[in-house]
Formats: structure tokens, C-alpha cells, sequence
């Protein structure tokens, strides 16, 4: 079978019931915005979670990086969003998270070059995850005067917590090898030895029964969830949307915008 390719966003295919999934934005690192998020949410949550032979995903980038976060058009349109359009806008974010932490078989993601703000939510997401040596991850929503809010549920079900909250609180840029003892990848090697990671790790999936690897993801599911995310996705969809409409938000995103340092970094 060979998965649609709806725009040139993404691209998909599924070779010997591996199912690939390539973010392909190249021009702008793969940065994500509102189509390419209902796309991911669409594929994940409906085409992927459908399929009964598929036996496991892979989701990488195309061009010199894996995905640098939010695109800069759609940071532009936030700068004017009202609160409930902010938290609207956060909800649809927070579902494609959950779309992709929901498939029902091993999701192996393969970070390079950069993994920024809201792209460490899709490695979060990720069952297994190689990254490649001199691949540099940032949660730098601090730097803007906002917050990790809606991938944190995700980077914290996942990342050893006294790394998230030096990094989240710091917003430091942290190399591979800082993201395996975080938590956050399994291994980290060159362009060859990640790509042999990967292909080891889909051998052994397929070693394994089929339908014993989808109950053994549901269970491990189940154990995590052991909070309300319901609750969470109102919690942090509510933080990130009032931090957006802020003084402090608004000053941040513009700096960014404009180039220019914001006023907290300029004294």
C-alpha cells in the first residue's frame, strides 16, 4: 500500500508494513503550521490507526533538519490571535500530539540537525527515537516569554524530569548525547549507525507477534495515563493561550518577529 501524499507538508509510504512518514518543509526546516498539523493529526489518527497490517512508523525530516518548531507565518498570525483563538489554536496542536501518541504500533523517530520548541513534542510522542551525532535540541519557548505548555504532558511522560525542568527553565541548546541521558532518544551515532539503530529496531519489531506488540503499546498506553489528560490538555492549553496574549508573550513574539532583543533581555 502507498500512503497519499496530500501536499507537499508530508510525504508517506509503507514498505514491508513499515510505514514512513517524512515531515518535507525542507526550505524551512520543517517547521510546522496549521495545515501541516491537521495532516499529521489526519494521517495518524485515521489512515496509520486503520491500517491492520502495519507493523510500525517511522517519522523523520526532509532537508538539514528534523523540524525547527512553529513556522514563522504562523507565529506571525498568533501575535493577533484573541485568547479563544489562542487556545483553539493550542487544542488542535495538542491533538496532533495525541494522534500521534495514540498509534496503535511502535512510532521510531529520527532526529538531525535541529529539534526546536514544539518539535521536541513530536520526539516526545515517539516509542523509540535515534538521533543523529551534532543534532541540537531547544525547548526555547522561554526565551520568547511563553512556556513548553502543550508538549509537556508528552516531553514529561517521557524525559527524566530533573533534565525537563533544567532545560525548559534554561531553554540552553543540548546536544544528542544530552537527549539520550534525558530520556528523550535511545541512541545517537553517525548518519550510518543511526540508520543500522533503526533497522535493527524494525527487525526485532517484526521478530515479535503482531498483535502481541499492539497490546503490549495499548498496556504501556494505559500505565502512563494514569492522570486526567483531558484535564492536562485544558491546563495547558489554557497557559500557553494566556501567555500568547500577555505583555510579556506579545513582547517576546514580537522581538522575535522583528529581530530585535526582548526589553527582559536588553538590560
Amino acid at each position: 500500500m502507498q500512503m497519499r501524499n496530500v501536499t507537499l507538508e508530508k510525504m508517506g509510504e509503507k514498505t514491508g508494513a513499515v510505514a514512513t512518514v517524512a515531515l518535507n518543509r525542507p526550505d524551512v526546516r520543517n517547521a510546522f503550521h496549521p495545515r501541516m498539523i491537521e495532516e499529521l493529526t489526519s494521517l495518524f489518527r485515521d489512515d496509520l490507526n486503520r491500517d491492520a497490517g502495519l507493523r510500525a512508523v517511522v517519522l523523520r525530516g526532509e532537508g538539514k533538519a528534523f523540524c525547527a518548531g512553529a513556522d514563522l507565518g504562523w507565529m506571525k498570525s498568533m501575535v493577533g490571535y484573541t485568547l479563544e483563538e489562542n487556545r483553539a489554536d493550542s487544542e488542535r496542536l495538542f491533538a496532533m500530539f495525541s494522534a500521534i501518541r495514540a498509534c496503535p504500533v511502535p512510532v521510531v523517530g529520527r532526529a538531525h540537525g535541529f529539534v526546536m520548541g514544539g518539535a521536541l513534542g513530536l520526539i516526545a510522542v515517539c516509542d523509540i527515537v535515534a538521533a543523529e551525532a551534532g543534532t541540537r535540541f531547544c525547548f526555547s519557548e522561554a526565551k520568547l516569554g511563553l512556556a513548553p505548555a502543550v508538549i509537556s504532558p508528552f516531553v514529561l511522560e517521557k524525559m527524566h524530569a530533573a533534565h525537563a525542568h533544567r532545560y525548559m527553565l534554561t531553554a540552553e541548546v543540548f546536544g544528542a548525547a544530552e537527549a539520550v541521558a534525558a530520556g528523550l532518544a535511545h541512541f545517537t551515532g553517525d548518519d550510518a549507525a543511526v540508520d543500522g539503530f533503526i533497522s535493527a529496531v524494525l527487525g526485532a519489531v517484526r521478530d515479535n507477534g503482531p498483535a502481541a506488540v499492539r497490546a503490549t503499546k495499548s498496556l504501556l498506553r494505559a500505565n502512563a495515563s494514569r492522570t486526567d489528560w483531558d484535564e492536562l490538555k485544558t491546563q495547558v492549553t489554557r497557559t500557553i493561550a494566556e501567555l500568547r496574549v500577555s505583555d510579556e508573550g506579545q513582547q517576546g513574539l514580537r522581538g522575535f518577529l522583528e529581530k530585535r532583543e526582548p526589553p527582559w533581555r536588553a538590560k
